[in-house]
């Protein structure tokens, strides 16, 4: 494997051990077991476990934001009565293509460093402004956007926590359609 293909392993790795067991599971002995290598490699690679964390919170904040911004592209060619059902068909159709990034995000594991609560804060400000740019750009004279956007946001989390949570009791057709 190239250095790169051998970073993405440890990664998916330590990814399929933190969604399953949480970040306290994540041990430096287990990943490198796992990803059959030796336990140096990790310290070489990502300085020690702290920045292995760090390293995957990174990855997979970057691909929930590009799945995020890609559910929301193109939404000006929508009818405006659609855009944000639109929009949530497209984050649900991320959600069910990688459950795993989403799962960390939506249901932080255990042990969690701090670093994966800042990327957090920083994806609820992005899809804040979002609902906000939506909603005055169907209605500019809507009384507190903030706090709409804010009821808005909390619903499609739970919405979404309900469908990962319980795919066959919140499916995606049932979730689309209260939308």
């Amino acid at each position: 494997m190239t250095a790169e293909e051998r970073r993405e392993q440890i990664l998916d790795v330590t990814h399929a051990v933190v969604d399953t067991e949480g970040f306290h599971a994540a041990t430096p002995n287990r990943i490198a077991g796992a990803a059959g290598i030796n336990r140096s490699l990790l310290y070489q690679l990502f300085g020690d476990p702290a920045g292995l964390f760090v390293a995957l919170i990174d990855r997979e904040a970057a691909r929930a934001g590009a799945q995020f911004s890609e559910a929301i592209s193109g939404l000006d060619a929508v009818a405006e009565e659609q855009t944000l059902v639109v929009a949530f068909d497209g984050v649900l159709a991320a959600v069910d293509a990688h459950p795993a990034t989403w799962r960390l995000f939506l249901f932080p594991p255990e042990g969690a460093p701090p670093e994966l609560y800042s990327r957090l804060a920083q994806a609820q400000n992005v899809v804040l402004k979002f609902f906000v740019s939506e909603l005055l750009r169907r209605n500019p004279d809507l009384h507190e956007p903030e706090y709409t956007a804010r009821v808005l946001h909390a619903s499609a989390r739970e919405l979404l926590q309900l469908h990962l949570s319980d795919p066959h009791t919140a499916t995606g057709e049932r979730l689309r359609t209260f939308v």
